[in-house]
């Protein structure tokens, strides 16, 4: 019983959360960005830039025929996974990864999420419009997976990825990683034209609310450090924990075939969580 306690006492949870907080804490505030922040300003403006121009030149459904014609060219499997990576489960589920890590950028993930829930189905309610499979005829567009019905502007799977793609882009200041990243946050937005579950004008918008929600969120989190708190970031680590279970237990968002590489992502993610919070310290430390 003793050993059972010593060993608790070791883990990292309970032994150096608190120390870790308060050093992420402090790299926050003295590595803070902001050219980076500029940057994902200005890509927010070309974004949404090519929103207007795009309205203006070919209306609101404007170039989805263009691009949705070519979904056959790759497996619905590919899609599916793409565009799943969207989901707030999924994007929240990665999180797991870095929070031992990084908890500096779960709490801007966490007040971008509050902020970019508020705004997204705050438009959407405003605007109720309707997507691809309302406006369109059934055979002229290709769909993969669900038919989804309203509640198109603006797409909530590009806010999310684009607000998740320029957390990571703020934290991790590396060239090659950061295109990446951005590479991939246009890829899983072209994916929700691609599954026909929305215009490329909500894809553009979202995308750019994702990234300037996440400017806010790092200002924001620069004011506030309750998130670098014990409690807060349990709490949090809480949602992500819910969010890896769903996908564990079957979530796929209307996407199917993309269960298995979700879920292998999502066993993945707990691992490393059960393991940078539960072992040892002094195990930690030395990886």
């Amino acid at each position: 019983m003793q050993n059972l306690l010593s060993q608790i006492k070791a883990c990292f949870i309970v032994a150096d959360l608190p120390a870790r907080l308060n050093h992420s804490q402090q790299l926050f505030n003295d590595q803070y960005d902001p050219q980076a922040l500029k940057r994902l300003t200005q890509l927010a403006l070309v974004l949404l830039g090519g929103a207007l121009l795009l309205w203006l030149i070919a209306g609101y459904h404007g170039a989805f025929h263009l691009l949705n014609q070519f979904t056959p060219r790759l497996p619905a499997t590919f899609w599916q996974i793409v565009t799943f990576m969207g989901d707030t489960t999924f994007v929240l589920t990665l999180a797991l990864l870095v929070a031992r890590r990084k908890p500096e950028l779960l709490w801007v993930l966490f007040i971008a999420a509050i902020y970019g829930t508020l705004a997204t189905h705050g438009l959407k309610t405003l605007f109720a419009a309707d997507r691809p499979p309302v406006a369109l005829f059934a055979g002229d567009y290709n769909l993969v997976g669900n038919a989804l019905r309203n509640g198109s502007f603006p797409s909530g799977h590009s806010f999310t990825a684009f607000a998740f793609v320029s957390v990571a882009y703020y934290f991790f200041n590396d060239r090659q990683l950061r295109r990446g990243l951005l590479l991939l946050g246009g890829l899983i937005g072209l994916s929700r034209v691609m599954v026909a579950a929305h215009w490329p004008v909500d894809v553009l918008v979202g995308g750019a609310l994702g990234m300037l929600i996440t400017v806010a969120a790092v200002k924001t989190a620069r004011l506030s450090p309750i998130g670098f708190r014990w409690p807060m970031h349990l709490f949090i680590l809480f949602l992500l924990l819910v969010a890896d279970l769903m996908i564990m237990s079957g979530h796929t968002g209307g996407y199917p075939q993309a269960q298995l590489f979700a879920k292998v992502i999502a066993f993945t993610a707990l691992l490393v969580f059960v393991s940078e919070y539960f072992l040892p310290v002094r195990k930690l430390r030395s990886s």
